[in-house]
């Protein structure tokens, strides 16, 4: 499967990884991707820099303070590298953490493994965290996509909340918070492993300029 983008307001677009972008019917012809979101679907980029993390998911859950102490040394790490120190390291740290805690979360067996991959593009952080799910919870990804494409964000996000404060689960809250708090375009794919598990892969362009 390409990856597909996602993001509240645009229509979806997806792209075979490294051939032409294909626009679904749906999209205005007259509509061009911006640069950002043609990088954002890109399988090839130039990057700076690149680091990779090979994570137990188990692990994280078991202890949920590493998810933080992880996303707080990256965002260091990367905000160390800029002279010009104009990194709000605080957001980096905030999306890598909620990006991780999501994946171990949702991955389907203990012994599975979370991949966290950064690449320096010079204007931003390509993040992609890749973990492994069942059918079940590749389904419900998928719904709660949908539902974002077509609602209204910040009544998800109310929701979410109220959700959370009645102690009936978070409701997703992680990722209405990247998309409203952030503004972020994000992108997905998901590759079958075997009959009863998927590989999901989320990404996501943190710009590095203010």
């Amino acid at each position: 499967m390409s990856f597909v983008s996602f993001s509240t307001g645009n229509p979806k677009f997806t792209e075979k990884t490294n051939d032409p972008i294909f626009v679904e019917e749906n999209r205005n012809k007259n509509q061009r991707l911006t640069s950002e979101e043609t990088s954002l679907l890109e399988g090839k980029v130039l990057y700076h820099s690149h680091l990779s993390i090979s994570l137990s998911a188990i692990d994280m859950t078991f202890y949920w303070k590493r998810c933080d102490v992880l996303s707080n040394f990256i965002s260091q790490f990367y905000f160390h590298s800029y002279e010009s120190k104009k990194l709000d390291n605080n957001a980096i740290s905030t999306i890598i953490n909620e990006l991780v805690e999501n994946a171990a979360k949702y991955s389907d067996k203990e012994n599975s493994k979370i991949f966290l991959e950064i690449k320096d593009l010079g204007t931003h952080l390509r993040v992609e965290v890749k973990n492994r799910v069942t059918p079940w919870t590749k389904a419900i990804f998928e719904n709660k996509i949908n539902t974002i494409q077509s609602g209204n964000l910040e009544q998800l996000y109310f929701d979410a909340l109220e959700t959370r404060n009645h102690g009936s689960g978070n409701a997703g809250i992680g990722l209405l918070m990247l998309l409203k708090d952030y503004h972020l375009n994000l992108a997905y794919e998901f590759t079958k492993v075997d009959e009863f598990s998927f590989e999901v892969t989320m990404r996501v362009h943190i710009p590095t300029e203010t």
